[in-house]
């Protein structure tokens, strides 16, 4: 009596197999943003960030000097993060708020005084956005306010406002 299955059939399943995992990998890799490092050109006073593949920007920055990955937001009023982001900066306790995003209303607090960085570019005093969903930080408009912003083409510009 023979194997239930003829070693052609085994064979073509393996490379099926072996292919169907080739391109998930791929479309999996395609679909992840990729965080690029701006190109920092602080004596200038600006930062170049490269549109990423979904079509966002990414900068890296931090806050309190912990390193965070953020995604520039212009709908976020708040540099925002969620908790495990918070509790490795060591972030205070904040002021209980309530916050609307894309996925409805989300109760978070927000702590006030806070430094943030990104791509070089420091700014203190600022209110951050604690109970946020999502994985990434999002850079918004209390930080955005603050510095000039020029998107053309691939590239968004971050630029030092003259004061």
């Amino acid at each position: 009596m023979g194997s239930r299955f003829p070693l052609g059939h085994i064979t073509a399943l393996a490379i099926w197999i072996t292919i169907s995992g080739v391109i998930y990998l791929y479309f999996d890799a395609r679909q992840k943003p990729t965080i690029a490092m701006a190109s920092t050109e602080l004596a200038s006073g600006e930062v170049v960030i490269p549109r990423s593949r979904d079509g966002h920007y990414y900068v890296r920055g931090a806050i309190n000097g912990h390193p965070v990955d953020f995604m520039v937001d212009t709908g976020a009023s708040t540099v925002s993060i969620n908790r495990d982001i918070a509790r490795k900066a060591d972030l205070p306790r904040g002021t209980p708020a309530n916050f609307m995003t894309a996925n409805g209303a989300v109760m978070g607090e927000i702590v006030s005084r806070q430094t943030i960085e990104a791509g070089g570019i420091v700014l203190e005093g600022l209110s951050v956005g604690v109970g946020v969903q999502g994985d990434i930080a999002l850079l918004g408009q209390n930080f955005l306010r603050r510095v000039d912003m020029l998107q053309s083409g691939d590239k968004m510009v971050l630029r030092i406002k003259v004061q």
